[in-house]
């Protein structure tokens, strides 16, 4: 995991850097399609095809010929990401922002970040509409942090691609608007200090504590709509101490994808977040537990920055009821208690053989104090994952991998078989 995501960088600046720092920036242009082509490495490629370093369709807004075009479509929904190597990286910088024009034939929500000499930086989206040419400026400062950097590639991404959809992205005009000029350096650098030592930096966040701040997100994620009208919510709460209900359909569902043994790696990342859903939209109240939906896309933008060799487990347990019924036309129903413990990847694949996990409290939506006990096996060797730590996992040769998750909490286990696609 990148460190930068979840240490804290501290700067310790005097006033005297104020002025040093404007004479050390030099903006310098990584592409605009004149002579500065680079390539998007393959080991790290998802898009579905390699880009096209000079490609014309003409004027589109602002964004002139010539200008990389990357397209494709896969049958799957999915993440798109690419790491971009330019010719005039790598480069110290210092401050600034990154500079690019985006447009695409969808509307696609565009994640960008950086990596350099220190670790993979935040990941940082915007929304694109459909053939609209933005002007994107992001701080380089929100995606390292504070302090000289030298950065070695500018990694791209289109996120939950839908499937069967055929996708076309435009970059164009890539610069890095502070980088060092050779031989200067600022007192900026030498005034601030970062957190040290190698792994994991803990989160500190309490597990059952509803709130979740943006963590690799640039702000917090909408939660999803609640099922239930006040009025309805009022009379269930006078009929249940559940603070979740649902109908036997949802439990069933989410009980027969607990209980199955095999399915797909796109299949498996998407049941944690789905059976969450099932729950949490059935809410009585608000702010009962972590929003599940910004919980996951944390976890996926997590796993992207660290280009899915490095991801967090999410853990799911919370207690609902689901209405039964009692009768062959169910004009009669009871309340039976029930509970979802589940573990989930926010990856359908994982790029090379070995997989680090971290067991982080703030992937873990519960309503519980303690968080359950974890045991991971893949290929028959097992080991605990405790919280706060991480494990690394060597998987087998390229192809579909099982990884065995036993959950264990307040007397009750549930073990899940998740699998994943090593590329």
């Amino acid at each position: 995991m990148s460190n930068r995501m979840l240490r804290r960088i501290v700067p310790i600046a005097v006033f005297a850097a104020v002025a040093a720092y404007a004479q050390v920036c030099e903006e310098k242009v990584l592409y605009n399609g004149a002579g500065t082509s680079g390539q998007m490495e393959n080991a790290s490629r998802t898009f579905p095809e390699p880009p096209e370093w000079s490609t014309n369709w003409g004027e589109m807004g602002s964004m002139k010929p010539p200008y990389i075009r990357l397209s494709g479509m896969k049958n799957v929904k999915a993440d798109w990401i690419g790491a971009l190597a330019f010719s005039a990286l790598p480069k110290d910088v210092q401050g600034g922002t990154l500079r690019l024009k985006v447009r695409a034939t969808q509307r696609v929500k565009f994640g960008v970040w950086l990596s350099s000499t220190k670790g993979t930086g935040n990941v940082v989206f915007n929304d694109v509409p459909a053939n609209t040419t933005r002007l994107l400026e992001i701080p380089v400062e929100k995606m390292l942090g504070s302090g000289k950097q030298k950065v070695e590639k500018v990694w791209i991404g289109l996120f939950g691609v839908p499937a069967n959809q055929y996708t076309t992205l435009f970059v164009d005009d890539v610069s890095l608007t502070c980088t060092v000029k050779a031989g200067e350096v600022s007192s900026v650098v030498a005034s601030v200090s970062e957190d040290s030592g190698a792994g994991f930096t803990p989160t500190n966040t309490v597990a059952m504590s509803p709130v979740r701040n943006p963590l690799c997100l640039s702000s917090s994620v909408n939660p999803s709509s609640a099922a239930y009208s006040d009025v309805d919510r009022k009379r269930l709460l006078d009929s249940t101490t559940s603070l979740f209900v649902l109908n036997y359909r949802e439990h069933w569902q989410i009980r027969e994808s607990l209980e199955q043994e095999e399915c797909t790696p796109a299949e498996s990342r998407r049941l944690w977040y789905r059976n969450l859903f099932f729950v949490d939209r059935n809410r009585l109240r608000d702010s009962v537990v972590a929003n599940p939906k910004g919980v996951f896309d944390e976890a996926v933008a997590f796993a992207a920055a660290n280009n899915y060799s490095f991801m967090p487990l999410l853990v799911a347990d919370v207690e609902y009821a689901y209405r039964d019924c009692q009768d062959t036309l169910c004009a009669t129903t009871q309340f039976t208690k029930s509970r979802l413990l589940q573990a989930g990847l926010p990856s359908s694949f994982v790029r090379g053989s070995k997989l680090k996990l971290v067991y982080d409290p703030y992937f873990a939506v519960t309503q519980r104090k303690t968080l359950p006990q974890v045991e991971i096996c893949v290929s028959g060797k097992c080991s605990s994952l405790s919280v706060n730590k991480s494990i690394e996992l060597e998987l087998e040769s390229a192809g579909v991998q099982k990884i065995v998750v036993k959950l264990t909490s307040g007397g009750i286990s549930q073990r899940h078989n998740l699998y994943v696609e090593v590329k």
